[in-house]
């Protein structure tokens, strides 16, 4: 070989290899671990699902999985609940060592990592993409997780919001997933988890699932989700990632559907609602096998991080199923007898939310083999294997079980719970309380006394009164008058209950009923005191009432008791300081509210009624050209008062005008709009506004103020008295 020629051989392998350390640096990397990709359904019960028995054709993507991997087919949910029960699933611990016992007024804590943290630190790339607010990260949820995408809808009255639909869960993912999507390295593994919320109520699929399913609007979600879940199975297939990724999809919980009286979830512990779907596939797990032992979904945690080739972590209180997954492959049934020891586990369960938010018994469940014992005011006792609809209580006939059963429970939760269980909330602020309700959730603070009281209601009788108020809040058009007095009814039936008398309150106040409304509101507030939101609309009603000094206490109250960036609080007390003449400390409260959101419609508009109260007419205009568009008729109104106050007439109609296409028959906005016509010199048609919302009866003192203003600015004096003579009328019998 001539020296040339060595020179050209040398310089091409110097060429090479740092095209090869180039390429080594990066270059895509082939992971020693696998991908992991989490789909957890909200409220999907087991039985509504092909493979494990449906015959509704709703789920085919989930029932194909079940043929390419493993379906387990007796798992338990340790909360009939979505926050809880998602954070046994990312931790790998029941609800007393978490310490997650309810939706949003309560926070998942650092001590126990979540799986994202877990494969954040083994250098993974992480993401979160939520269908819901009871998972958002203001709740700890997004521990772990590089990205954490939570777009939901907003939530307003009557109306589902603060969630978002699967498709677009899954759109957001497959941004994320993609080569060219936001992942900052394509070259680690990943760790996505995909949490849908439709099968949850209100059941309102969309089409053609909506026609696919008449009649069946439930399974209509879930086949509308399961769909999108295909989606995202088409892609894995189609990037190759089919080959090195972990899959595992699960429900949170179930839903009652009428069993044992519960229409929805979160009361009882039956397993209607505890039972759930669970399936995993993909390296290292066999094709097609079906595992019987009883597993629960504390054991989703430890079992994924052993697929994906982690050493065993003994610090878990769930259980490694990958013994009794195998790595077989066929159709095999993988029995309880033929792993000895994993079905005597002890499955622990719960169900806090009638103690929580109604002053009814505490449920706690233990499953130990085919043997449920369920603890409240009374217990129960059931033989799943024989009795899976648990129609038969055995408590009487086997008392020996049920002691022994009792007592190993009581010992569980002392090792989950050293210190004795309790359950810590923190105040919901306003603004969660909307967004829980538009939900259909509730939040409460427990009360007083301990968790478990058999002394109080058995929450099995009374789930039929949750049910009801549920079914009140809903109602619309002619069906409201009959809800609102059977919410009534309800707390006659239930007299302790802080749920509803909140929920009476609520409603009282939105149909005008105000001395029902103030009378609730208290005895809400001597039941649970810990509410600010519930004080704070308690705040607001005292206000309209005249009541200043009394709304003003119940607002610092709720001031102490809620968050930092509680704005809606703050503008609610600085309200009253304005009608009280105080503009100077309204003010500061005003800026704070400010400072966290600067376009709050609410707060720029009470802004602008303390600058008109100091006479700074001009800056009040700014104010209130500055706030953002809302939809809310009351906020709108408002604005249009203080346009009126500000003297800027063509304003105040325009944004009355808006309020009246939002609600056509709000008698407030008639007669603000009224007022505005009547100083702007347009008599007659100011009149008609005025005559019309006359005619229609406020219940509100507010309105008829408004009125007494509009006949005044019409010059029609005796009418104006009236109204005057009826605000007052209205304050007093509240009193």
């Amino acid at each position: 070989m001539t020296r040339a020629i060595r020179i050209v051989v040398a310089a091409a392998a110097v060429v090479g290899l740092v095209g090869a350390a180039y390429w080594w640096w990066h270059g895509p990397r082939v992971s020693p671990h696998p991908n992991l990709l989490l789909i957890t359904i909200d409220t999907l019960r087991a039985d509504h699902v092909g493979a494990y028995g449906a015959t509704t054709g709703a789920t085919p993507s989930l029932d194909a999985m079940a043929a390419a991997g493993v379906r387990f087919d007796q798992v338990q949910t340790a909360v009939p609940l979505t926050g809880p029960s998602h954070a046994t699933i990312l931790t790998g611990e029941y609800p007393p060592s978490h310490g997650v016992r309810g939706n949003v007024v309560f926070t998942l804590g650092s001590k126990y990592p979540t799986l994202a943290t877990r494969l954040k630190r083994e250098g993974y790339a992480t993401a979160a993409f939520v269908g819901a607010y009871p998972v958002a990260a203001a709740f700890g949820f997004n521990q772990g997780f590089d990205t954490f995408d939570e777009e939901f809808h907003e939530a307003s009255v009557g109306d589902p919001g603060a969630e978002r639909r699967a498709n677009e869960v899954v759109d957001a993912a497959l941004r994320w997933l993609e080569p060219t999507g936001s992942r900052s390295s394509q070259g680690q593994p990943f760790f996505a988890w995909l949490h849908f919320y439709d099968p949850h109520a209100p059941y309102t699929p969309p089409s053609p699932f909506k026609e696919r399913f008449p009649g069946h609007p439930y399974d209509g979600e879930i086949a509308f989700t399961d769909a999108q879940i295909g989606r995202v199975f088409d892609w894995l297939r189609a990037s190759g990632h089919d080959a090195d990724t972990v899959v595992a999809a699960l429900a949170d919980h179930g839903e009652g559907l009428g069993d044992h009286n519960e229409l929805m979830h979160a009361v009882l512990v039956y397993q209607s609602t505890m039972r759930v779907p669970m399936l995993m596939k993909g390296p290292g797990v066999p094709q097609g096998a079906v595992v019987s032992a009883r597993a629960g979904t504390i054991d989703v945690a430890p079992t994924l991080m052993e697929l994906l080739g982690f050493a065993p972590d003994k610090s878990f209180a769930g259980r490694d199923l990958t013994q009794v997954i195998g790595s077989r492959s066929g159709r095999d049934q993988v029995t309880p007898a033929s792993q000895p020891g994993h079905d005597q586990v002890a499955l622990y369960g719960e169900s806090l939310f009638g103690r929580l938010n109604c002053h009814w018994a505490a449920l706690r469940s233990s499953v130990v083999d085919n043997w449920k014992l369920i603890l409240g005011t009374e217990p129960e006792l059931y033989d799943l294997a024989r009795d899976p609809g648990e129609t038969r209580n055995l408590a009487h006939d086997d008392p020996a079980r049920v002691q022994r059963m009792s007592i190993d429970l009581q010992r569980a939760l002392q090792r989950m719970a050293p210190q004795g269980d309790r359950a810590q909330p923190n105040a919901a602020t306003p603004e969660q309380e909307q967004k829980l309700r538009s939900l259909g959730y509730t939040s409460g603070s427990a009360g007083s006394g301990p968790l478990d009281d058999p002394k109080l209601p058995d929450p099995r009788t009374h789930v039929v009164l949750y049910d009801r108020l549920q079914a009140a809040t809903s109602a619309q058009g002619p069906a409201l008058m009959a809800a609102f007095e059977d919410v009534q009814r309800i707390t006659h039936e239930d007299p302790d209950n802080p749920f509803a008398f909140g929920t009476l309150a609520s409603m009282a106040y939105r149909y005008g009923s105000l001395v029902v409304a103030a009378r609730a509101f208290a005895r809400a507030l001597e039941l649970d005191p810990d509410r600010p939101g519930i004080r704070q609309n308690y705040g607001k009603l005292l206000r309209e009432l005249g009541r200043f000094a009394e709304s003003e206490r119940e607002l610092r109250i709720a001031l102490a008791q809620t968050t930092d960036d509680d704005s809606r609080t703050r503008v609610n007390l600085a309200e009253t300081l304005i009608a009280m003449k105080n503009t100077g400390e309204a003010d500061k409260l005003l800026a704070d509210a400010l400072a966290h959101e600067p376009k709050d419609p609410e707060a720029l508009t009470a802004r602008g009624r303390a600058l008109v109260a100091e006479g700074r007419m001009a800056d009040a205009v700014a104010s209130l050209e500055q706030a953002a568009a809302t939809t809310d008729p009351d906020v709108l109104i408002e604005m249009a008062a203080t346009y009126v106050m500000a003297g800027r007439l063509d304003r105040a109609r325009a944004v009355a005008g808006e309020a009246l296409r939002v609600n056509p028959g709000h008698p407030w906005a008639m007669a603000v709009m009224g007022q505005a016509l009547a100083l702007d010199g347009q008599i007659g048609p100011g009149l008609e506004y005025l005559q019309r919302a006359f005619q229609i009866g406020p219940r509100r003192p507010a309105v008829w103020d408004a009125l007494a203003a509009g006949f005044d600015a019409a010059r029609r004096p005796p009418e104006a008295e009236r109204c005057r003579r009826q605000a007052q009328a209205l304050r007093s019998a509240a009193i």
